[in-house]
């Protein structure tokens, strides 16, 4: 395994997190004070998370501005990731190995960048990673490549020794496709695990398993 750069996701790769995504629309909303009816909550079906509060901001008479909405959101996910998201076993240690070898990390993620930090910084995590950026900061989901190809390019690494660190089915595809070494990270919250397994590289369970 040839590796000059690493690319993470955060949520189910980096950090056990994917819990708190789980409804999150409406446990926000509900932290707000709003009170949802199951139509309401129909609602939301096929809505984008950008869409989704548009609508809550409409329908609910929210007074803040869409920019200061979704600022309050990830404020929200940020005081969660702080008392509930933990790391995932084994890497740090992993983390560790990479920087003693020289390998160039950064994340790629669907998370505002500044909601992981916080949670980074607590678990001494934040050094490792010389960029961080998000599918909003590049203005593109990874349903495309714009986020990966933005990080390796902040890293300055080549692409044929630079590998993706994946455990959504649909993400890892986009970095697949695109021409990156990917490697699968089994999260319980994928269900396709056989064909994120069946298209990574390289699949694992547990970061103890890979050999640098």
């Amino acid at each position: 395994m040839k590796i000059t750069g690493a690319i993470f996701d955060f949520d189910g790769t980096l950090f056990d997190s994917m819990h708190i995504w789980k409804g999150v629309r409406f446990t926000f909303l509900e932290h707000l004070g709003i009170t949802l009816t199951d139509a309401d909550k129909k609602a939301f079906e096929g809505l984008t998370l950008v869409e989704s509060l548009e609508y809550s901001k409409n329908r609910f008479g929210i007074a803040q501005s869409g920019d200061e909405l979704f600022t309050l959101f990830f404020d929200y996910i940020r005081s969660r990731y702080i008392a509930e998201a933990c790391p995932k076993n084994d890497i740090i240690q992993f983390l560790e190995k990479l920087k003693a070898k020289g390998v160039k990390i950064g994340i790629a993620t669907a998370t505002a960048e500044y909601a992981l930090k916080a949670v980074l910084e607590k678990y001494g995590m934040l050094g490792y990673f010389s960029t961080i950026r998000s599918t909003y900061t590049v203005g593109a989901a990874k349903t495309q490549p714009t986020v990966y190809d933005t990080v390796l390019e902040e890293l300055g690494t080549d692409k044929e020794t630079t590998w993706v660190f994946e455990d959504a089915l649909y993400a890892a595809k986009t970095a697949k496709a695109n021409g990156y070494n990917l490697i699968g990270i089994y999260d319980v919250s994928e269900a396709d695990t056989a064909v994120l397994e069946e298209i990574s590289d390289i699949y694992i369970h547990n970061y103890s398993e890979l050999e640098l």
